[in-house]
């Protein structure tokens, strides 16, 4: 399993900004985790109304699918900061035993990438939102189920912003463990402990 980027930098301002960051998306992750509990209580009892009463709860499918998109959104911010994104990273791998320097370098080159990648989803995002706020968008079948999608949309922004400044975080505090190198006495970061 990769390590996370590092979490600090030395300079307090910013390590302030990345802990209160930090915290911010473990809250986030803490609701999209809540959210899961609720969608799964949701999906049993309709499949228990629709089994043994032949009632199912209305809108469960549009509640499924727009729930889905929330929770994904609502946890990226926290997996990146924590280094359990999925990615290939083989070849940091070998850098970082050979070169940590460079390996961290391109890292953070890595992580630039991605906060480019998040601010194109942001930017693209923020008209649909617009839209589905003004207009009043909805899913379902008007009399049987309707929900509104500007709160997922809503979602999907803040989840986006959380994401790409937390690459941009990371970039940061990669660039700064690149600048310096092998820090000697100081523990390589292992991960975070949330309890």
């Amino acid at each position: 399993m990769p390590l996370p980027p590092p979490q600090k930098t030395g300079w307090p301002p910013f390590d302030a900004v990345a802990a209160i960051v930090d915290r911010l998306t473990s809250v986030m992750n803490s609701i999209g985790t809540v959210w899961i509990l609720a969608l799964m209580l949701l999906i049993n009892s309709d499949v228990l109304g629709r089994a043994a009463f032949g009632t199912p709860i209305a809108g469960v499918p549009e509640m499924v699918s727009l729930s889905i998109l929330g929770i994904v959104f609502l946890q990226l911010a926290n997996t990146l900061r924590s280094g359990r994104l999925t990615r290939s990273d083989a070849l940091l791998g070998l850098l970082r035993r050979r070169l940590p320097r460079l390996a961290n370098a391109a890292d953070a080159v890595f992580h630039v990438a991605g906060a480019g990648l998040f601010y194109v989803i942001l930017t693209s995002f923020l008209p649909k939102f617009e839209r589905s706020w003004q207009r009043d968008e909805f899913v379902g079948a008007v009399g049987n189920f309707t929900a509104p999608t500007w709160p997922i949309n809503l979602i999907v922004l803040s989840g986006a912003g959380a994401v790409l400044i937390t690459f941009l975080l990371n970039a940061v505090c990669l660039a700064v463990a690149a600048w310096r190198g092998p820090q000697t006495g100081v523990e390589a970061p292992q991960g975070r402990s949330d309890g």
